[in-house]
Formats: C-alpha cells, structure tokens, sequence
C-alpha cells in the first residue's frame, strides 16, 4: 500500500510546527510492501493562524492544499483544523519527533499511526495550485474556456523532435497546431501583449507553443522573463516535448512559470518509434527511431517529475493514434500522473504529413480512452486545436491572430527547420 504523507516542518528534519503555524509542509509516499519511501514534493502555504487565531478561510486553503495525503503529522492540531482535515479525510497525528523516526515505524510497523479507514479510498496526487489555475486558464477548465483569454506568442522558431503527425508552416488562416504567421522575438512581446490586452481584455493567460519547441532554443524562457516582469498578473503558460526539460526546469521555475504541458504520446519506446521519428541532443547528434524514443521518454518523465517537485502545474497533452496508442494511453496517464503531473488533454490526431494514412479518431474511441485516463487523471475535455499565434477566448470560437498580426509584413522563409 502507498500511503502519502504531509509533515509539518521548518527544516524537513523534524516535525517541529503546529499545524496553524505550518508554512511549510513535506509530502511522502511510502509503501509499506516494498518498505521504500520517497520525499515527493515540498509545498509552501500561508500559514492558517492569523494572530493566533482560528481562521476558517485561510485553515481550509491549507487543508486544501495537501488533500491528496491521507495523513498529516503536526507537532500540535486543533480542533477546529481535525474539523477540517476530516471533511477531506485526512487524519491529523500530533507528534513531536523527527521525521525519519516516524517513516521508519509506518515502513516496519512498529507501530500503527494511519487509521485504515483514512487509507480505503485512493487519493489523487496533484499540485495544490491545480484549483486555483483552473479559474483563470481556459485549457484547464470548462468553465474558464469560454470566460478566459489566453496568447500564445510565436517565438520559439526550431524544433529538436521530429514527430510524424507534424507539418509546421506559416499560414495566416489554417487553424491547428504548429501553424504561425511570422516568429516573433522575445523583445516584440510586450509590445504584442499590450495589443492583445486591448482586443481581448479577458486575456489571462500568456502562453508559448510553438511554432518549434519552446525548449530547443532559449527564445521562450527569454520572453517569459520579459512577460512576467512587465505583466506579473498573467499566467505563464509553456508546452514542451520534454526533451530539454530537466535541463531547463529549474530555470522555468525560477523565472515563475506557473504551468507547464508536456506532450508525451508513449511510455513504451517501441510504441513512440511509431509516432516520432528521431530526436535531436544537445551536441547535435540524431538519435532514431526506439533508440530515440526512448531518449525522449526518459527525459520526459524526469522532468515531469521534478516539475512538480518544484510546485508547477503539469498538464499532459497526448495525441490518440488510432491503432498505434489508442490501447496505450492509459498507461500514460498511470504513469505521469504518479509523477505529479495534475491534468490530461487527450487530442484526436490531425491525419497529415508521415500519418496521413492513419484516420483520425471517432467520437466512440476518443470517449473511451479518455474514460479509461480518468481512472488516473482529470481529464480536460474542450481543446480547440489552437495556432501557435492564437488570441481569443477559445470556447468562444474565434480567433483574433489575424486582427492582432493586421500591419505586420513578414518576410516568410523558403524552409522553415522545425527538427
């Protein structure tokens, strides 16, 4: 069985604060079969005592913000917090020792702590910022999708993957992924921002998808940074392969990105030799068909997991290939999600380019498998195949790209090297 735990400390040694005083909790997985543990995460929180005193609202986000434990160890609790920590069927311990004493006695049963009626139903790891994401980021939540605007700025102009389904161009009116009109540069942000803000004043997010990976060269965290010093109230929003992504991670964190999406279409090599064709490395060396597969998945899911370490919100994008991943994709959602990462975006393949024979999936199958990735994950269920330079409310179906690129004159490129 794996039991997740919160401890309340100041050091990550010792249980050593109450839980209304808690500004720091460590999440543990253990599992009492294997007799192994692993520190998951470390979670910052406002602590719920305001002047020593009870404070319903800011006790419940604290609660909140570890309800995917089963059990949270504190030096004292009261009982206003038990009231709460039982509502989200948590069991609150009080106990003053260090922490490794405590994990030593769950893993050898030494003595029985967790109740067992707390540990009969599963609980779903997630990012304690997941809910409050959802509010504002429209490729998150229903509800956001048609109240929420977001921008994805062209600037990230190569790739270092070669993923078969993929064709990148410059086209000013196709509508699908990959596609841009021009590549900006991270300095142009800003000034494109300011645009998008007056034709769409719902804009919350500000996100980078392309038209390359945002990770192969350094033009996105570039302008992240920019983006994030001049607008500090918008989200940042980057989707990746994942290839660079434990090289990058810290940095994203540092800079303040708040989400990531990684598109992770396989957890078996053999089955992502049929999707990607070859992944290019840092030295410029390609690497094909599993032998790069496999380069890529491993990538993938260590920066997945440190990503949510580190507190951001991890988002899977996954693209159902009829006969090729369709029976697969819900161990992608088995194993990315017991890595941190907190929502699914299942997308029906777009035939084209080396798939162009493969048919797109139907309605019936994509219901399916998005059925069988929720016994995992939340799965989000209103992606509109967005452009590299979209602007909009997506669930409002249209897209402003063209009014907000009007006066541009790009010089387009013969080629255009996406990996």
């Amino acid at each position: 069985m794996i039991i997740r735990i919160a401890f309340a400390t100041s050091d990550g040694k010792a249980i050593d604060r109450h839980f209304g005083a808690a500004e720091r909790f460590d999440i543990y997985e253990i599992n009492t079969e294997k007799q192994e543990h692993e520190r998951v995460e470390i979670r910052s929180v406002e602590k719920a005592a305001l002047d020593n005193q009870h404070h319903a609202e800011r006790m419940d986000a604290v609660a909140s913000a570890i309800e995917d434990c089963h059990a949270v160890f504190s030096e004292q609790s009261g009982g206003g917090a038990r009231t709460v920590l039982e509502s989200k069927n948590i069991q609150a311990i009080d106990i003053d020792r260090p922490i490794s004493q405590v994990i030593e006695n769950l893993l050898y049963g030494k003595i029985k702590l967790i109740d067992k009626r707390y540990t009969e139903l599963p609980k779903e790891r997630h990012s304690p910022n997941l809910k409050k994401l959802q509010k504002k980021h429209p490729c998150m939540s229903k509800n956001a999708n048609v109240t929420a605007g977001r921008i994805h700025l062209p600037v990230s102009p190569t790739c270092n993957i070669q993923c078969r389904f993929c064709t990148r161009r410059f086209d000013k009116s196709l509508i699908r992924p990959g596609v841009s009109s021009l590549v900006l540069k991270p300095e142009e942000a800003i000034e494109t921002i300011e645009r998008a803000k007056e034709l769409c004043p719902e804009l919350t997010v500000v996100g980078i998808a392309g038209p390359g990976d945002t990770l192969a060269t350094d033009a996105a965290l570039k302008t992240f940074a920019l983006v994030k010093e001049k607008y500090p109230e918008l989200i940042n929003c980057l989707s990746t392969n994942g290839f660079c992504l434990p090289s990058k991670v810290e940095e994203i964190a540092k800079i303040g990105i708040e989400t990531i999406t990684v598109t992770v279409n396989a957890v078996d090599p053999e089955i992502e030799a049929q999707i990607n064709e070859f992944v290019i490395d840092e030295n410029g060396v390609k690497h094909e068909g599993v032998e790069g597969a496999k380069l890529l998945i491993e990538n993938q899911l260590k920066g997945i997991k440190r990503a949510a370490e580190l507190g951001i919100v991890v988002k899977i994008n996954s693209v159902l290939c009829p006969g090729i991943n369709d029976e697969h994709i819900e161990e992608v959602a088995k194993v990315t999600s017991s890595l941190g990462a907190s929502i699914m975006n299942i997308i029906p393949l777009i035939p084209q380019n080396g798939m162009a024979d493969v048919p797109a999936p139907d309605c019936t199958l994509l219901r399916e498998v998005r059925k069988k990735a929720e016994k995992y994950i939340e799965v989000f269920r209103h992606c509109k195949h967005c452009r590299a330079d979209a602007l909009g409310i997506p669930g409002k179906g249209k897209d402003l790209h063209s009014e907000l690129y009007k006066d541009r004159k790009e010089e387009v490129a013969e080629t255009f090297s996406h990996g």
